[in-house]
Parts: structure tokens; C-alpha cells; sequence
């Protein structure tokens, strides 16, 4: 019984982590920018700072409706970082050299992958969880 409500406690204090969980993401390719959240819906809105090795702000812009920022040709100073930052205090940034040279997206950034991940997950825990609810009661040891 003890065990079940260890158990318990345990997904009921994952759950509000995991409904509440929405990060923003960047990616850039041909001289644009491009930022989503993680359910795949564009930042747009999203305020877009460019700033140096100072911290001083050389570009400020906002994204457009599909979430996309296109590079300024030319700029007065050498930028550092880009930030940018939505609505519900959502901030991520890159360096310069990634937004010029482009991202490319991981292993991990695949749906089909994430789904074989997470299957895994549930599984493997599914398992853990009943090896520890049942353990293997002791051959030739009777009570």
C-alpha cells in the first residue's frame, strides 16, 4: 500500500509540470530567422534584439505573423547574440554566427523520434513500476 501511494504522489506532483510545459524554439536558414513554440505554432509578436559583446542593442525588431525575422543587410556594429522573446515569458537566444551560418535541426527535433522515445519511457516505466509493485517472491524460502 505504501508503495501505491508513493507512486501516486509522484504523477500527481508530474502533472502540472507537464501541462504547463511550452518552450520557444529558433531556427534560421537563408537569412531568416524563424521561432515557434513547442506545439509547432509560430512566434508572431515575438520582439527580436540584437545586441553586442556590450550588451548594447543594435537592432529591434518585431517577427512577423508566421513567426519570421529576415536578417538586416547591413549593421553598424558587429551583433553577438539575438534574443528573442514572447509573450508569457518565453526567452531564448543564439549566438550571431549560428543565425548566419544556419541551424539545422538534431536527432531529437524528429517527431517519429520523440514517439519512439516516449514509448520507450512508458514502457520501461511501466515495467520498473511492476517489478517494484510485485517482487519475486522467494523460491524454496516458505513461511
Amino acid at each position: 500500500m505504501k508503495k501505491w501511494c508513493v507512486f501516486l504522489l509522484f504523477i500527481i506532483s508530474l502533472v502540472p509540470s507537464v501541462a504547463r510545459a511550452h518552450g520557444l524554439y529558433l531556427t534560421s536558414q537563408d537569412g531568416k530567422l524563424f521561432a515557434h513554440f513547442s506545439d509547432r505554432s509560430p512566434a508572431s509578436g515575438a520582439v527580436v534584439t540584437v545586441v553586442n559583446d556590450d550588451g548594447i542593442v543594435i537592432v529591434r525588431d518585431t517577427m512577423d505573423e508566421k513567426g519570421t525575422w529576415v536578417l538586416p543587410e547591413i549593421l553598424e556594429e558587429e551583433p553577438k547574440f539575438v534574443i528573442v522573446e514572447a509573450p508569457g515569458g518565453h526567452l531564448t537566444r543564439l549566438t550571431w554566427q549560428e543565425v548566419v551560418r544556419g541551424t539545422t535541426k538534431g536527432f531529437f527535433d524528429l517527431l517519429s523520434v520523440r514517439i519512439v522515445l516516449g514509448i520507450t519511457v512508458l514502457c520501461g516505466g511501466g515495467f520498473i513500476f511492476k517489478r517494484l509493485l510485485n517482487p519475486k517472491s522467494q523460491i524454496g524460502n516458505p513461511k
